[in-house]
This record gives structure tokens, C-alpha cells and sequence, in this order.
């Protein structure tokens, strides 16, 4: 195993107060609707991706983590607790070495305690450099107010000032922004690594900043524009700070609900092992050549382009294409989606065959217990139930998240009994 994490714990993220967890080579997080498992699916990938500026890589395309997490930045945090902060940490182990990896979630800039100061600086030094149409805006506002005001004496004085009003007025906007921010944070071995500050999506323009700069002479259609345009830097989100002096290797990370994919991404040989799977498990199925399947019928070949290709079939590509596409951990949310039982029986073959499991640590997140009962029993014939893990999933009355964890024998055995591993 190249990559692989073997603890996780979680304090005050999302809907979870504390999980502290082992994980397995395969680790299933399961359990009910509104129980957690995709939430703990994304705090993985965040703690993953921390050491790469926040960017899952994998072959051929990479994803910024922080964009997807706008929308729910406010919800990182436990909304139950009187804290304004969440942590992610677990044990890294990589090419052989164990590193130990902290993400601590903050809500304000002020929780970001001494490094407080450094962020404010940086993150204002983007807001108030003006772009160019911000200056274009500025420059036909000081023409008009002088025009009007009929001002006189040293004109590039007066635009200094005029400028240096518009920055101060965007310093305390920012300030005022930064100060209900959410930053992440990287510790590695106990030494700052990275700093972020989430996209701000929900900004919305305050009447009272508008109505500052018009007092500076901006028209309100000008105080807008130069608003949306500058605010626009920071709202985006951006890693702030990266420390020179940790040297830790890229990790191989694929999110199958983040990662697009398709077959041409592969690398050659890639596309060879998954054109050799696909023949021995597909009926018809023949060859792949450039977007077009070539199925094999007693009448002869038919190519039929891969977009046209049923469901089951696209998410049976996409899954043994992330088993055979070289990564060292893949993170999949729901696996049995659009698979009926065959193909099912087909990924979860090939998950525990040592070619595959012996390079890459799955973590996953279901409620079918079909998939499930085709997991185990693979893994049973294959004797690799020890290399399983199941993190079961409660949603308690108080709306905390409790969970239970089981060896894949503990999970065969309640299999095997008819109950319901889901809880």
C-alpha cells in the first residue's frame, strides 16, 4: 500500500460530535438516511487533500476541494455546539512514512490565533489591489466629481485621496467579511502546513459599505460594480499560507462524486486492463476505440458511441476504471448506483482481489445491503475478511451521530443471521 489512513478522528464537524475510528483496507461507512456517511466521506477527502493545497489528484485531473464547499461552509461546524471549531485529523501513512495530519475548521479570523494578523494582511492586500476595470470605475467617478465640484490645485494629490478613501473603506469591508470567515488549517507533525480561506458565497453586498463610497462621490451603480469586482477576489476561496519547510509527497486521491471520468483519461496501459476486464465480464462487449463501443453480436460487430451506452453500464466502467486507474485511496459515495446485482457481483470481485486491494485503500458509503451481502461474501471466499471495516451509523433523537464498528467478520456474521447491518 503506497497511501493509506488508518485512523480518523472527527470533533464538531458536520452533524458529528466525536468519531474515532480505525479504518480497514476497505472501509464502509453504513447506515440509514440523515446518518452522516457522506459527510464523513467529504471530511476524509478534506483531510486527504490538506497536504496538496486542498486538491484531490488523481491520473490525468485533480479537483479543488474548496470550491465545492461554499455553499456549505457555514455547516462544517457542528451547529449544535458553542464551538467555532471543527477538526479532521488522522494518520497518513506515506511511501512508508506515518504523518501525522490536523485540518481544524474555524469559524472568524480571529480563531486563527497568532496567524491572524499574516491572513488579515494577505487576504486584504487581494480586495484592495485594484483590477483594471476597479480603476476604469474609479478613474470616471474622480473625473465627474471633479467636474462637478470644479476642484482645483494638484489633481494627482486629489486622486491619490480619492483613492486612498476607496481603500480604506474596502479594508473595513474586509475586515467586517473576515470576521464570520471560515479558514481550514493544516497541521502536519505539529507544524502549521497551510492556510485557507473558504469561498464566501452567500456575500452579499451591505447598503452601508455602498453608501460610504457614495459619500467618496461613486454613484451607487459604481460603488456596485467596484464591490462585486473586488469582493470577488477573496469570495472565490484560496489557500493563504504554505509552509516551505514540511516536504511531504502528493497523494492520489479520487472522490468518484467529484472526479468526472472517462475512459480516454486512462493511460494506455490502464485502458488495456480495463478493455480485459470489461471483455471477460460484458456480454458482446468487444473493444473500446475512441469514444465508441464495439460490441461483438453472432451478426457481426456493431460500434454504438459510449455516451448512448445504458446506466449500468457507464457505472460499471466508472467503477472498475477507478479500480484499475492507478490511485492509492478512493473515496465512493454510494457504489452500487445504477449497478444491478451481475455488476455489482463484478465490483466487488475485483475490489478484493490482492492485485487491486494491495495498492488501494477504498472507503466507501452505502445503505444497500445488497451490495453489502456481495461485499462480504467476497471477501469470505477470498479470505480477506480481515481487511474490512465497517462503520455503522445512528442518527440518536437529539440529532447527534453515534456509530459502531465492526471487523468484516463481526458484519458477515450479522449478515449471515439476516440482520439488518444498517442498524
Amino acid at each position: 500500500m503506497v497511501v493509506i489512513l488508518r485512523h480518523l478522528t472527527l470533533e464538531n464537524y458536520g452533524p458529528f460530535t466525536k468519531l474515532d475510528i480505525d479504518l480497514g483496507d476497505i472501509t464502509v461507512f453504513v447506515g440509514r438516511n440523515n446518518t452522516g456517511k457522506s459527510t464523513a466521506l467529504e471530511a476524509i477527502a478534506l483531510l486527504l487533500s490538506s497536504i496538496n493545497g486542498f486538491t484531490l489528484y488523481a491520473p490525468k485531473m485533480s479537483v479543488d476541494v474548496l470550491s465545492g464547499l461554499g455553499s456549505r461552509a457555514n455547516y462544517l461546524i457542528n451547529l449544535r455546539s458553542n464551538s467555532n471549531t471543527a477538526i479532521i485529523s488522522g494518520d497518513v501513512i506515506h511511501q512508508g512514512v506515518r504523518r501525522s495530519v490536523v485540518v481544524r475548521v474555524v469559524r472568524g479570523i480571529n480563531g486563527l490565533g497568532d496567524f491572524r494578523n499574516g491572513v488579515m494582511r494577505e487576504v486584504s492586500n487581494s480586495i484592495v489591489e485594484l483590477a483594471p476595470r476597479s480603476q476604469e470605475i474609479l478613474m470616471d467617478a474622480f473625473r465627474r466629481v471633479q467636474k462637478e465640484r470644479g476642484s482645483a490645485g494638484n489633481i494627482s494629490e486629489a486622486f491619490r485621496e480619492f483613492v486612498d478613501g476607496v481603500v480604506t473603506v474596502l479594508n473595513d469591508y474586509v475586515n467586517n467579511l473576515l470576521a464570520d470567515a471560515v479558514f481550514l488549517s493544516t497541521y502536519v507533525d505539529g507544524e502549521l502546513f497551510n492556510i485557507a480561506l473558504l469561498p464566501m458565497s452567500a456575500v452579499v453586498i451591505d447598503d452601508y459599505v455602498v453608501g460610504k463610497l457614495v459619500r467618496l462621490g461613486l454613484s451607487r451603480g459604481e460603488a456596485r460594480r467596484l464591490l462585486d469586482i473586488q469582493v470577488s477576489r477573496v469570495s472565490e476561496g484560496r489557500v493563504i499560507h504554505i509552509s516551505k519547510k514540511i516536504d511531504i509527497k502528493p497523494v492520489n486521491v479520487q472522490h468518484a462524486s467529484l472526479h468526472s471520468f472517462l475512459i480516454d483519461d486512462l493511460t494506455p496501459d490502464k485502458q488495456s486492463e480495463l478493455i480485459d476486464l470489461l471483455r471477460g465480464e460484458v456480454r458482446y462487449f468487444y473493444d473500446y476505440r475512441g469514444g465508441q463501443v464495439i460490441l461483438n453480436f453472432d451478426s457481426g460487430k456493431v460500434s454504438v458511441p459510449y455516451a448512448l451506452m445504458g446506466d449500468g453500464f457507464k457505472a460499471l466502467v466508472r467503477m472498475l476504471g477507478l479500480i484499475v486507474g492507478g490511485v492509492d485511496v478512493a473515496i465512493i459515495d454510494e457504489p452500487e448506483a445504477h449497478l444491478h446485482p451481475g455488476f455489482m457481483e463484478v465490483i466487488v470481485k475485483y475490489m478484493v482481489e490482492p492485485r487491486f486491494l494491495d495498492k488501494i485503500q477504498f472507503i466507501m458509503a452505502t445503505q444497500s445491503l445488497e451490495f453489502l451481502d456481495y461485499l462480504l461474501d467476497a471477501a469470505k471466499e477470498r479470505n480477506m475478511l480481515d481487511r474490512i471495516r465497517l462503520i455503522r451509523l445512528y442518527l440518536l433523537p437529539d440529532g447527534d451521530v453515534d456509530y459502531e464498528q465492526l471487523s468484516g467478520d463481526e458484519a458477515y456474521d450479522e449478515s449471515g443471521h439476516g440482520w439488518d447491518l444498517r442498524g
